[in-house]
């Protein structure tokens, strides 16, 4: 079963992009990073990390057909208080809540 689910994800069939498999559905990541925003952005330490996501936006989702959602994305964890990490997780509560109303991004093209 999880070949022939791979081999339609993924070979389609000829249909790809806006005519994929999971046309009509949406897709998003949720992510945390071990640093703080300011090294995950254009020219930072680790790069801006929307550009780290693409491949993944692009190459898997929109390729199988997923609309793709604004990724859900927490900074340094690990180095925030209880209460912090308390409201991060009640933010992302409240964001999932609503995700069928959310439109989704413009990843672009390579």
């Amino acid at each position: 079963m999880i070949e022939c689910l791979q081999w339609v994800a993924f070979d389609g069939g000829g249909r790809f992009y806006e005519n994929g498999v999971f046309k009509g559905k949406k897709a998003m990541l949720s992510v945390t990073m071990g640093g703080p925003q300011d090294l995950y952005v254009k020219d930072g330490w680790n790069g801006d990390l929307d550009a780290i996501l693409r491949p993944i936006h692009r190459g898997v989702f929109e390729f199988t057909g997923f609309s793709v959602l604004e990724p859900q994305k927490v900074f340094g964890p690990a180095r925030m208080s209880q209460e912090e990490r308390s409201d991060e997780l009640e933010r992302y509560g409240q964001r999932l809540a609503a995700i069928f109303d959310e439109s989704p991004i413009d990843v672009g093209h390579y």
